[in-house]
């Protein structure tokens, strides 16, 4: 699965590059056209299928745990959806640190260095990172989405100093991955390139744009690649039709589900700030859910 996982990130920069040429030639609209119809394909779906991982970590083996974490699923995501309406600003908060442990869970997995809270600390950064570099360099955007959600404005300020402490602190920790010998100079030095391919990208696409080149291809389709080596055993044309299949109907629920409030409420202005909150609501229990999937694939 590593060699795999370093293959896919050699594709994965070539498609990031596609994608750059494609935000020259594609004005605004069409930008977000596309992104949100990836977010909705892959990268919903991307999350789709985790009532069924739940059924295959060890720790749900006895049906009556296996209700009780269906159940602890579902609550989570009506909390979280009942944080995002009466507490935004904490909704948020939160769904920014839990994205971030879980984008960087999901991109450092294979690195195990043998330290559960360095490695905490390490996915924190990166993902922190990943985040801020985003907002900062699409600040007006992201500053517009946030008082949308919360009716607060943040200086643009704070996102550069978060991403500022968040990258000095992931530099010193690969560097000292690479001390001990976790990771080669290489791989550094690849990681620092891909930190400037997405500074590059991020700057010159929309937010919602840049947000979707990141989530679909460097995180959801790895995800999924993941996915379906841990339920069937091997990553393969055969293995994705059934990771379609059993993942459909949630995926289906979840998109009915979003158009059917953006036609409720009938407001283009609130649809980004929308479409924030429902990844929001629905990637508290997903993060928990791989991360338990990644517990048990390495025990």
């Amino acid at each position: 699965m590593y060699f795999y996982a370093v293959k896919y990130k050699k594709i994965a920069i070539l498609i990031t590059f596609f994608s750059l040429w494609l935000t020259v030639y594609f004005a605004s609209p069409s930008q977000e056209v596309f992104a949100v119809f990836l977010i909705f394909s892959l990268g919903i779906m991307h999350g789709s299928n985790d009532l069924f991982l739940i059924s295959k970590v060890k720790i749900t083996a006895k049906p009556l745990k296996l209700v009780f974490f269906y159940s602890s699923y579902v609550l989570t995501v009506l909390f979280a959806s009942f944080l995002f309406y009466f507490i935004p600003i904490f909704a948020l908060a939160a769904f920014i640190i839990f994205s971030a442990f879980h984008f960087g869970e999901q991109h450092w997995i294979e690195t195990n260095t043998k330290s559960v809270n360095f490695n905490r600390i390490l996915f924190l950064n990166y993902g922190l990172s990943i985040l801020f570099l985003l907002f900062a360099l699409n600040s007006n955007a992201t500053i517009g989405v946030i008082f949308a959600l919360t009716g607060l404005l943040i200086n643009e300020s704070l996102f550069s100093w978060i991403f500022i402490f968040s990258i000095i602190l992931l530099i010193i920790q690969v560097i000292i991955m690479v001390y001990r010998n976790y990771i080669t100079w290489q791989q550094l030095l690849f990681e620092l390139f891909l930190i400037l391919v997405f500074a590059i990208v991020f700057k010159t696409a929309t937010l919602i744009w840049a947000f979707a080149i990141y989530f679909i291809f460097w995180h959801s389709i790895p995800s999924i690649f993941e996915q379906q080596s841990f339920l069937y055993g091997e990553v393969s044309t055969r293995t994705f039709i059934k990771y379609v299949k059993s993942s459909f109907l949630i995926w289906l629920i979840s998109i009915s589900t979003i158009i059917l409030l953006y036609v409720w409420l009938k407001n283009e202005t609130i649809f980004l700030p929308l479409l924030f909150a429902f990844l929001g609501a629905i990637t508290f229990a997903h993060s928990l859910t791989i991360s338990k999937m990644f517990k048990d694939k390495n025990s």
